[in-house]
Order: structure tokens, then sequence, then C-alpha cells
């Protein structure tokens, strides 16, 4: 079913929901929602730039949304103030951070890796800030699709999804071509990548896309779905990220000061970070590669078909790592997906699906 189109009726709350003095004119541009269902509008009045957001099917996320703005606020990482919000019909009013993002300011500064580094330290000290007790004592009641990620979640949102979507789907593999022991291969990649230590609140999606970056000043966004988790999850999905593609040599460089970060804040265990890093690597790029295929031949986004190819790439260098030389199931699949995939592999399948 074609999406509706809420721009109209969310510009007209939103002006309503203005605080203080609503200017006499106010310019609303339509924004690009990404690969979400919700709908965004920028609207400028005065000296003021403001973002409103509707969602008005998914109550459950909202709420997540509202609670987590306050909690990342609350531990000083750069989310936009609520500053009006209708819980009943899903709109929200909030600061606007700015028009520019991390993928962005990486393609700007072009090869030059020490810009790039200079770039990725302010996003790594977010992250070292979610490793805190502080981040980690979240009201998960609220988390609106689930406290935390398990070997069952990750199962079941991230090794399944890359089966069902990019597999099976996409590359059109045949269920009895798969390799006999990819099965159980997948149960034991997500049980190690699920019980990984150390534990933190995890973003879920914190890529470049989801990082803004405007004036030399940052912002997160996208945060609705954290929840308690691996603390290798996000720092997997910022240096694996296929829209910037990283050289293997920077993202082994921005690892090391990460985990220096971290452990300038405290207790924190290197080695228990360094033996999940490699699982929960592979388990983040299977659950971008699924989204990828669901988005493009689902959603009818064609614009993430390009990010397939880099994020496959990824993960044969994850599966080379020495802590999964046992997977030999996975590896085979991996290695051979790319020349299963077409000009016509992300095409649209219809609104039916």
């Amino acid at each position: 079913m074609p999406e509706r189109d809420l721009t109209a009726e969310l510009a007209a709350w939103a002006q309503e929901a203005w605080p203080g003095e609503r200017p006499a004119n106010i310019e609303v541009e339509p924004l690009f929602a990404d690969g979400s269902l919700r709908s965004f509008v920028r609207l400028r009045g005065g000296v003021r730039s403001l973002v409103a957001m509707a969602n008005p099917v998914n109550q459950a996320e909202n709420r997540s949304w509202e609670y987590l703005a306050h909690h990342l606020g609350r531990l000083g990482l750069p989310v936009a103030r609520v500053l009006a919000a209708d819980q009943a019909s899903g709109r929200f009013l909030m600061e606007d951070l700015g028009q520019g993002s991390l993928m962005e300011a990486v393609a700007a500064a072009g090869k030059d890796q020490e810009v790039v580094a200079e770039l990725y330290r302010p996003v790594l000290a977010m992250l070292a800030r979610l490793l805190t007790p502080q981040a980690m004592g979240l009201n998960v009641e609220l988390c609106y699709d689930g406290p935390e990620l398990t070997p069952r979640v990750l199962r079941e949102q991230e090794a399944n999804y890359f089966l069902r979507e990019l597999v099976l789907g996409a590359a059109g593999w045949q269920p009895e071509e798969l390799p006999p022991e990819l099965e159980d291969e997948l149960e034991v990649l997500c049980r190690l990548a699920g019980e990984a230590r150390p534990r933190a609140l995890v973003h879920r999606d914190f890529q470049s896309r989801n990082v803004v970056y405007y004036r030399g000043r940052y912002g997160l966004v996208d945060f609705q779905g954290a929840r308690l988790g691996p603390a290798q999850y996000d720092l997997a999905s910022l240096l694996h990220d296929p829209y910037v593609q990283l050289p293997w040599s920077l993202r082994q460089r921005l690892l090391e000061e990460f985990l220096a970060l971290a452990a300038a804040q405290g207790a924190f265990n290197q080695g228990e970070f360094q033996a999940g890093w490699a699982p929960v690597s592979a388990s983040r790029l299977m659950q971008a590669l699924g989204a990828f295929a669901f988005l493009t031949r689902k959603r009818n986004r064609p614009q993430f078909a390009p990010s397939a190819a880099p994020a496959l790439a990824s993960l044969g260098r994850v599966m080379q790592d020495p802590t999964m030389a046992g997977f030999v199931g996975l590896r085979q699949v991996v290695e051979q997906t790319p020349e299963r995939l077409g000009p016509h592999s992300f095409d649209f399948l219809g609104e039916l699906h």
C-alpha cells in the first residue's frame, strides 16, 4: 500500500504547537525519511528552525523515542530537545540539529584519513558514554522492541533477516543449496554475539547517516530502537558502515582509540570486548544486509541497493578473522552470494509485498 503523505497536516499541527510567539511567516520543507516510515518536516520562522515528526501508527515506538530523547539528553549526548509532543496522534516538535551528516562530512574529506579520523573522535566519545552505569540505568520497560539484544533477538532479527531477505530473496539461493551446517553455525554465532561482554546501552543503528554533522556540531538521531546489549554493537555499526567504507587500517585505528577511551572511564575489560568483536560485527552486518534487501525489494527504496556490495565485502573480511574459522558454511554463503546478485536482484517486487 502506498505510504500516506502526512506533510500538510504535520506542518499545520507544528505551527499550532510552535513554542512562544508564532512567527508571521513559517517556511515548511518536507524532509527525506530514509528507511523510516515516519514523516518529517523542517519549519523555519523568524530566527528559529524546528523539525516536526509524525508517526501515527506506532505509539509504542513513539513512547520509546520520547523517553530515550530525555534519557540520552541527560547523559550529555547531542539529541534534539523535544519542544511539544502529542502522543495520541504521534506528532512531535523538536529542535533542529542541522542539515548535514557524518556521511557527507566523510565524503567531503576525501582520502585524507587524518581529517576523517578527526571527524570520528567526538563520535567515539559519544559511544564511550553509552558504557557508563548512568547510560545503562534506563527504564527498559519503555524499550518498544524489547529490553535487550539477546541471542534469540539476534537470531530472529539479524541472522534470519539476512537469510530470508538477502540470501534466499535478493540472491535467489534455494534452501536445498545452503550448506547443511549453516543453521547450527548461525545459532552459535548469535549466541556468541548476543552474550558478548561488556554490556552497554545500544543505539542499534549507530551509522554515519544517523550522526548529524552541521557547522562543526554533532547530533544523534533515530535512537528509538535503543536498548541494552553488547558494547561492540554500535562501534561495529559505525566502523563497518557501508555508507562510508572506511579503510580497514582506519577501522583498526579507531577501534583502538575507542578501547583507550573506554578504559579511561574506569573498569573495562578489553579482552572481553575483543573476544566479541568479530561475532558482533558479523551479526550487525547481516542485519544491515537484510535491511538493504527488504527496503529495496519490499519498500521500494532503491537508494539502499548500492550499499549491499560494500556490506557484503565487509562481512567477508570479518569472516576471515581467526575467531571465525569454524563458520565454514556461513563463509561459503558470504563468499558465493555476490556472484548470485544480478542487475535486478534489488528491484521492487510490487505493492502486494
